[in-house]
């Protein structure tokens, strides 16, 4: 696969990336600011399109599905955890996390409640995005990706902007619905601690993907 920005001749972001990423397999993405890590995580997403190549997923190549069938996809069986968040400021708490619920048909169940006690946000669910810290609200946006179960969870540096606790919190969550339930993760962050959890480090280096040595 290969991205380049301005068209074939343009800036290589990606070039000639390959590889398998297993069902409930942790990997993570590191590699230096602007390297192409955030537009990786896009195209695994079908949130960009490569200049060549494509990405399958579920047994589907997802740059040859029409728009809708791919945006039903990636709405059903992927979370993204942006980087920016990406919350709905004129919803709020409670009404961003019900969302992906209401497009995918899933009951609520009281699934809103669980998650935001899961991200220790409990007694959040009436209040506005744009009225929260911005470590709470990319604990918003971790419970928003998650709630409908998705089978690959695409972080964007999920921990970036919260403190110790609440990183620890969030990473041994992602960790635990890799393990236990067998989703799969690709993370980007600059988080030696959370890179110790993978199973694999991938890093970007002049517009080459690469696996990381991991071992002694």
């Amino acid at each position: 696969m290969t991205k380049h920005y301005g068209g074939p001749g343009g800036r290589a972001v990606l070039e000639g990336a390959g590889g398998q990423i297993a069902t409930g397999e942790f990997v993570v993405v590191v590699g230096r600011s602007g390297s192409g890590k955030s537009t990786l995580l896009n195209l695994l997403g079908g949130l960009d399109r490569p200049t060549a190549g494509t990405v399958h997923f579920a047994g589907e190549s997802l740059f040859e599905l029409p728009d809708a069938a791919m945006t039903r996809l990636r709405r059903r069986r992927m979370g993204v955890i942006f980087q920016s968040y990406n919350l709905i400021d004129t919803l709020t708490v409670a009404e961003n996390l019900r969302l992906p619920l209401a497009l995918n048909a899933l009951p609520e169940d009281g699934l809103v409640g669980q998650w935001l006690a899961r991200v220790g946000l409990s007694d959040y669910e009436d209040a506005w995005p744009d009225r929260l810290s911005g470590g709470e609200q990319q604990r918003v946006a971790v419970a928003r990706a998650l709630i409908h179960g998705p089978d690959l969870i695409l972080a964007d540096e999920p921990t970036g902007n919260l403190d110790l606790d609440n990183a620890r919190a969030v990473v041994e969550l992602l960790d635990d619905l890799c393990r236990r339930y067998g989703r799969t993760l690709v993370m980007v962050t600059h988080s030696r601690e959370v890179a110790g959890r993978a199973d694999r480090l991938l890093t970007i280096r002049d517009a080459r993907l690469a696996t990381l040595e991991t071992g002694p």
